[in-house]
């Protein structure tokens, strides 16, 4: 039997001595939670926030996150391209993302706000008007990911090869151009 939590807070709990009840969760805020290697598989989280919670290696298999925010949260290794895509809507500000996976997930308009980024793989996302606003994306994969009007002007150490994304109308800044020509072997100095 499944449990439904609405509009609570659940502050400093470790979750890896204490188990979190699968369920629904809905409006409810995670403040500097542990959720190390949890599986928070088939649970259902809409319209909640993270807070300054460690989801390193958290397993997302089945999981509904609709309009989630994650704040000041460390992700790493975490999972998403095994979440349900119905409904999907996630925010990241803050948050560390490293090695991290979104592969194949609808993300349209998903914002990701001063987070590093580095190993992340979004290969086939669609991550259409996707903001990027002050992201290090040190050796993160775009590969045959749609990127049309996403916004990368403010990103650094991206690298994306143009023949394998859909830019149009993608915008980056002149200072960073060079992360679109780095596949091509093309030397800028």
């Amino acid at each position: 039997m499944s449990s439904y939590y609405s509009d609570q807070e659940f502050t400093g709990i470790d979750y890896t001595q204490q188990p979190l009840d699968k369920g629904e969760y809905d409006n409810c805020t995670f403040m500097e939670c542990n959720f190390e290697n949890l599986h928070l598989s088939n649970s259902t989280f809409l319209e909640c926030t993270f807070i300054n919670c460690n989801l390193t290696n958290v397993k997302f298999g089945g999981t509904s996150l609709n309009q989630v925010l994650f704040d000041g949260c460390k992700l790493l290794g975490a999972d998403f391209s095994v979440c349900n895509i119905f409904m999907l809507g996630l925010r990241f500000r803050e948050s560390v993302l490293n090695l991290s996976n979104f592969t194949a997930l609808p993300l349209k308009k998903t914002t990701f706000i001063d987070c590093p980024m580095a190993e992340v793989d979004f290969t086939e996302a669609d991550l259409s008007e996707a903001r990027f606003d002050k992201c290090i994306l040190t050796k993160t994969n775009f590969e045959n990911s749609k990127l049309l009007r996403a916004d990368f002007r403010t990103a650094i150490d991206y690298t994306i090869n143009p023949t394998q994304t859909i830019l149009k109308g993608a915008l980056f800044s002149n200072d960073n151009l060079a992360g679109l020509l780095r596949s091509s072997g093309i030397i800028i100095k």
